[in-house]
């Protein structure tokens, strides 16, 4: 068994991605109050672990490339959704131009600020607007994971469109209003395609392409620095102030060696992304100091809890119960904090029933990536892209689970994943 050759891709990624997990949390610029970093490695080590010996066992079997699925003659979805991308992209430009909004690389912290200008976390209407807010999210991602995961197929006028389409959900979500998910979306997705990429081509990673995968990391770790930089400069806050300001949980150290590298406003944005990384694990730590409470099996999604409270008109009733919330409510730890994946799923299983649900999936997300490159089932590429999106979070937060446009996608991706495997695309 060849643990580096291209069957085992995705494990190999996942352990070097836990390992710099670590690093960043021993290394920041901050720390967490009365946090032992011990039982926190340990968490990690056993669920590599445990993560390694499923995956393994789910990626065995025959990986030979098969028949392609993606039929450039009689597939049109590949065309419907790049034809829904370009449309969108269109009109949400018109908008742009109309209303006057200035795209500036520079303005993207001003622009963070001013999208966000009385928002209150939860406070949401459910109405039809918001109904379809949540549908043309579902819709895009959707698009995106197809056609990440499909380029290959297109052909070149479906690429330059593709790469329009993507320019612009860059520049009217990232430049114009400074939100940076939309950013690590696409380079999540990007990597992961190429990932499946690679493997068809029964290649591994050389030292020529990880040599510019290294470069490109760099830059885009780089232009999330860029944007959280203006977004704290916009706001008033730095290194000398964030004490007044910061969580009464964490504390920052003004003599870190990254500031002497880097100074004070390019170090203290990138301690903070950082604990983009981090800050779930300090959740996560929390919340194994609390007893189990069950939430009826909604606690692993705070969107589904809600809308069952609703249902039962009993507001709190499975949210309160949630390994996040009582967090919260014992150490001031709250829902604006971020907390790890597991602490979402525990609070439906327990930490030990975590365990073996991570078996169950990497084995699944293993058997799921053999079919992803060996072209034995036609939603399994995007399904993979779309649950590695949710693996790079799982020690952040319950990335694909937290809101209802990733439970949607997930569900339809799952769906047609199961029923029409041969679905041309």
């Amino acid at each position: 068994m060849k643990l580096f050759s291209y069957r085992y891709l995705p494990l190999n990624f996942y352990l070097g991605y836990s390992l710099f997990v670590v690093l960043c949390l021993f290394f920041s610029p901050f720390a967490y109050r009365d946090i032992n970093y011990s039982v926190v490695f340990v968490f990690i080590l056993v669920i590599s672990f445990i993560f390694s010996l499923g995956f393994i066992a789910g990626a065995r079997g025959d990986m030979s490339l098969r028949v392609s699925v993606v039929d450039r003659e009689n597939g049109n979805i590949l065309k419907y959704f790049l034809a829904y991308l370009v449309i969108g992209a269109i009109y949400k430009w018109a908008v742009i131009l109309v209303s006057g909004v200035s795209i500036n690389f520079s303005g993207m912290g001003d622009s963070y600020f001013h999208a966000y200008d009385g928002y209150e976390r939860g406070q949401a209407s459910i109405g039809l607007g918001y109904i379809l807010t949540i549908a043309e999210q579902i819709c895009s991602t959707v698009a995106l994971l197809f056609l990440f995961s499909n380029i290959s197929s297109l052909r070149r006028g479906g690429r330059v469109a593709f790469v329009f389409a993507i320019f612009s959900y860059l520049a009217l979500n990232v430049v114009a209003v400074g939100k940076q998910k939309y950013l690590g979306d696409v380079v999540i997705f990007s990597f992961y395609s190429y990932m499946i990429y690679l493997a068809r081509q029964r290649r591994v990673f050389s030292p020529k392409s990880l040599a510019f995968l290294g470069v490109a990391g760099l830059a885009v770790i780089a232009l999330f620095v860029e944007i959280l930089r203006q977004r704290y400069v916009a706001a008033g806050i730095g290194v000398f102030n964030i004490a007044e300001k910061s969580h009464p949980l964490i504390s920052w150290d003004e003599s870190s060696y990254v500031f002497s590298l880097l100074g004070y406003e390019y170090g203290f944005a990138l301690g903070v992304f950082s604990g983009y990384f981090t800050n779930g694990l300090y959740g996560l730590y929390l919340s194994m100091t609390l007893p189990f409470e069950w939430c009826y099996m909604l606690g692993n999604s705070y969107s589904l809890a809600r809308i069952a409270e609703v249902i039962m008109n009993d507001p709190g009733a499975i949210v309160e119960c949630t390994y996040p919330y009582r967090v919260g409510r014992e150490y001031g730890w709250g829902f604006d904090k971020w907390h790890s994946l597991f602490s979402w799923l525990a609070s439906d299983i327990g930490f030990i029933g975590v365990l073996g649900a991570t078996f169950v999936f990497s084995y699944f997300y293993g058997k799921i990536w053999v079919s992803a490159v060996s072209r034995k089932n036609s939603i399994a590429p995007p399904l993979f892209v779309f649950l590695s999106l949710g693996l790079i979070f799982c020690y952040a937060n319950n990335q694909i689970m937290h809101g209802l446009s990733g439970v949607g996608v997930l569900f339809l991706l799952s769906f047609f994943c199961i029923f029409f495997p041969r679905l041309k695309v």
